[in-house]
């Protein structure tokens, strides 16, 4: 989630060593790349799906920069301006507080060096309970909601939260931009929920067996009911790097912004 000056820079030779070579194809192309990264070319792994289609659209990548730090999480819109993300995200590691919401930034549909829409955070909400000088104990808190300074979530770009946690065996997937390949937006799919954990405050936590890392903290657990796709938890933690991840499940929204 949060990158220091050398990993950033480590990250960046990385990614001129593996990837720009495709991206600056597509610009010059005008067209967005479709070919799998043969990196993500791995049975049951991340594989790398298209922010501009159903239900990727609502998703994006949240940014933040204070002072030397870098950080960087997934959102999801649920409302026109409202992005929904992990509590944490919104913490600064080395003090415990909060990062100024002046210093957030969503990027909507983010993909190389392009995104569909992009807006700035002014303000965010924490659920109930979270704590962040606590945030192990309070892992079913881990969730906020941030207004954004702009209306980015059309109707066909805005995820609804589903009421009811879904049972022990639904198939669920996982999207978000993992800090291993933090260009494209990446899903862990035909994931399952494989049992159900509380927090110490006894507030309910889903685990599900989708791949998660550094990154992908704030990305929807989404479900197809019928037709439409919902938002069932809020990626939290992953446990030992393996496909044994943790989701916080969103209460009701007070605010539709």
């Amino acid at each position: 989630m949060f990158w220091p000056r050398r990993q950033r820079l480590i990250a960046a030779l990385v990614l001129t060593l593996a990837g720009p070579t495709m991206a600056a194809e597509d610009r010059a192309a005008g067209a967005p790349n479709t070919q799998l990264p043969p990196f993500l070319a791995v049975p049951g792994a991340w594989v790398r799906v298209d922010p501009g289609q159903a239900p990727w659209r609502a998703v994006g990548k949240l940014q933040g920069t204070v002072d030397r730090l870098f950080s960087s999480c997934t959102g999801v819109l649920v409302g026109p301006r409202t992005v929904l993300t992990a509590a944490h995200c919104l913490v600064d590691p080395r003090t415990g507080r909060y990062f100024p919401p002046s210093s957030l930034n969503f990027l909507l549909g983010y993909e190389f060096e392009r995104y569909a829409d992009h807006a700035l955070v002014t303000s965010f909400t924490t659920a109930s309970g979270f704590n962040p000088a606590d945030i192990s104990r309070t892992r079913g808190s881990d969730w906020a909601l941030l207004t954004l300074d702009r209306a980015l979530g059309t109707p066909d770009r805005v995820l609804t939260i589903r009421g009811q946690p879904p049972a022990v065996g639904a198939t669920v997937t996982l999207a978000g931009y993992n800090y291993t390949h933090p260009l494209i937006l990446a899903a862990g799919p035909e994931c399952r929920i494989v049992g159900r954990a509380a927090d110490r405050a006894g507030r309910l936590l889903l685990r599900h067996d989708c791949m998660g890392s550094h990154g992908v903290s704030g990305a929807p657990l989404l479900m197809r009911d019928g037709k439409a796709w919902t938002i069932v938890g809020v990626h939290v933690a992953e446990i030992d790097d393996k496909a044994n991840g943790v989701a916080a499940i969103p209460g009701k929204l007070d605010r539709r912004n």
